[in-house]
This record gives structure tokens, sequence and C-alpha cells, in this order.
């Protein structure tokens, strides 16, 4: 029964894995980032690791290999890549750890260790002649009793606890990736990075133990195995979860600036909100964020002809003689209003057949295209505006 739930469990995990490696590793086909390229090559680490976990999976590439015991190996080796990893991408996120020297030299010093590990298990793998039954959930603790199987077990853990100790150092401290003034809005990601990883020290320290007791013929400890199996599969779920939060938080961001945006998109564009066939625009089926972006922008350019700098002053007037003035975006407020009045001038010239006025000489708004996003979002925000209704409902008499 519990084979059966760890490993549809497993699988599970696996499959979410494997799709988000493939398309992380799809993405870098195109994107050329080394970050992106690590990280998808972890994720389908982890994806190896919990197919080979899952006990159905585990008896059957043994079986297939002629080898009962081989995917304990092969599960041992992704883990260890997958804290290499780890460490290169702690090495990459720093910026005096990625200087090209810098990282030369982190290479040279880590990648025979690694490798050492490696090679060194695979060696006493096939020196212990493991041919007794399938272990999937206790080969640790089960094969401890020859020697040959326990010394893979401590080449594998202390070169865990090396690459593992590495990584934490690379995140903490004062010069740690999590310390650095630059990264702002990663810290909470890389926190539970750090956290995911150290986690992984409570199965290096239960699952080492268990072997040293049962290598001396005493199995009462063997439960700390199952114990550090946890505190591996929960480590792995977080780092993933660490690892994926900054692309969930900037999803998040740009489908609520999406919906923002449409409202103005809505505003600057005639007659629109709807495409062809009658389908209404949406995030899915129509624009994505730079498209409706660009549209803004050809729209709002549209309505010079019709915007007057009337608008902007009785919004600053209206403005300045609110009690909390200090606290409005006087100048989002201003674009908002502009726009606002300029849509009705167009609408109506376009109702009677009017022409189009001459478009006032002059540059545009000068802004970076990185802040225009962020710009045209506040302007959105506040399109319906209190002040900006008063401002509208005041300029028509004014200007009469």
């Amino acid at each position: 029964m519990l084979e059966t739930v760890l490993t549809t469990v497993n699988l599970m995990i696996f499959a979410v894995c494997l799709t988000v490696g493939l398309a992380k590793a799809a993405a870098a086909r195109s994107d050329r980032d080394t970050t992106l390229r690590i990280t998808a090559s972890v994720l389908l680490c982890a994806a190896v690791v919990y197919l080979l976990s899952a006990p159905a999976a585990y008896r059957i590439v043994g079986t297939a290999a002629d080898s009962p015991s081989l995917p304990s190996l092969l599960v041992n080796i992704a883990i260890l890549v997958c804290v290499g990893h780890a460490h290169a991408l702690t090495l990459l996120w720093h910026p005096r750890s990625r200087t090209p020297e810098a990282l030369r030299r982190s290479v040279l010093l880590w990648a025979p260790m690694y490798a050492a590990a490696i090679i060194a298990m695979t060696v006493l793998f096939w020196a212990a002649d493991l041919s007794g039954p399938a272990r999937p959930l206790s080969f640790a603790t089960s094969y401890a009793h020859v020697p040959a199987a326990c010394a893979m077990e401590l080449v594998y853990l202390t070169a865990l606890v090396a690459g593992i100790l590495a990584t934490v150092r690379q995140c903490r401290g004062p010069d740690g990736v999590i310390a650095l003034p630059g990264r702002p809005g990663l810290e909470g990601s890389l926190r539970l990075f750090a956290l995911a990883v150290a986690l992984d020290l409570g199965y290096v320290a239960c699952t080492g133990a268990a072997v040293l007791v049962a290598s001396q013929g005493n199995h009462t400890w063997d439960f700390l195995a199952a114990v550090g199996s946890s505190a591996s599969s929960t480590s792995a779920l977080v780092a993933s979860y660490g690892l994926a939060k900054p692309a969930l938080m900037a999803r998040a961001a740009e489908r609520a600036d999406h919906a923002k945006l449409l409202t103005l998109w809505q505003t600057v564009t005639p007659r629109s909100g709807q495409v062809p066939g009658g389908t209404p625009v949406t995030w899915w089926n129509r624009y994505a964020l730079a498209d409706l972006l660009a549209e803004i922008l050809d729209g709002t350019y549209a309505l010079r002809p019709w915007m007057t700098p009337a608008v902007a002053d009785t919004v600053k007037d209206l403005a300045e003689a609110q009690p909390d003035a200090v606290y409005l975006d006087v100048k989002s407020l201003q674009d908002a209003a502009v726009i606002r009045h300029a849509c009705q001038l167009r609408d109506r010239a376009l109702r009677l057949g009017l022409p189009t006025p001459k478009a006032p000489s002059g540059p545009g708004e000068a802004t970076p295209p990185t802040l225009e996003r962020a710009r045209q979002v506040r302007i959105a925000a506040h399109l319906f505006h209190p002040l900006v209704d008063e401002a509208l409902a005041r300029v028509p008499q004014e200007r009469t």
C-alpha cells in the first residue's frame, strides 16, 4: 500500500518537474541565458530523481538493467547533480562570483569534487556486487552491511555536505546573495532557496546515522532514513517553489497590469473591445501585454489633435485644493483627464463628421521604454478618478 501511494505521488511530481523543465529548456533555446539553462537542467534532474524514486519505476528500471539496486545509484548521482546546479546558480546570482575569472576558479575547484564523488560512487556500487532484491525504500540501510555499499553512501553524503555548505554560504552572510542590495525583489525567493538547500543537511544527518548504525548489524535506527527522505523531498519542493516564485509573481503582476491597461486601451481605441467575430478581448485570446501597450501608445498618439492643456490645468487646480494633495499622483491624473477629454472630442468629431484638428507641434511625452508600462498603468488606474470626472465636467463650461 505504501509503495503504491509513493509511486503515485512521485510520478505526479515527476510529471510537473518534467513539464516545467521542458518548457524552461525550450525558452532557453531562444533566450541563451545561462541561469535559465541551469534552471531547466536542475528541473529535469529533479524529474529523474522523482521518477526513479517511485518504487514501481525503481523496480522496472532495476529489472531492465539486470541490476535491482541500480536506481539507487542513479538517484544519488542525480541528487548530487541537483546540488551542483544549485551551487552554480548561487555563483551566477552573485555579482562578484559571476565574473569570468571567479567562475573559472570556482569551476576548477568544485567540478573535480563532484566528478570524483560520482566516479567513486559508481566504482563502489559495482564493487559491492549487489545481487539481492530491490529495496526502493530502504536501500541505504538494507545493504549497509556490505562495505562497498556503505562506503558508497558515505562518499555520497560527504560530497552532498560539501556542496550544501558551499551553496548556503553563497546565500548567507554579509556578502551573500540574500544580503545584496540589488536584489530586494528576490530576497524572499532566495531565502526559500537557501532554506531548501539547508534542509538537505537533515537528510544527510538522518541517513548517515542510520547507515552507520545499520553497518554494525543494528537496524533499530532504520526509521531515520525515512525521516531523511522526507526532509529531502521537502527540500526539493521548497527549492522548486523558490525558483518558480519570481516567475509566478511576475506573471501575476502582468495579469494585473493587463486588466488595468485593457480599460485604457478600450478608451483610446474607437469602437474597441471586440475583435473580428465578436469575441471579447482577453488576456488569453487576443493581446499579450506588450501588444496591448503598443496599441495604447499608438491610440494615445492618434488623440493628440484633440488634446488640450486646459484639462491638465483644471486637474492641477482641483488637486491643489484637496486636503490630501500631497498623496495624489497629479501627473497621472492630468494625463488621464487629457486622454478622456480628447476621446470625447474625437468621438464627437467622428459622429458629426467634423475634420480632424491640426495636431500640436513638438515632441510628445519622453518616457524611457523600461518605465513606459508603469506609467501607462498609473494612467489607467486614475482614468475614472473623481477629480478627473470633476475636471471634465468643468472644462466644457470654461471653454464655452
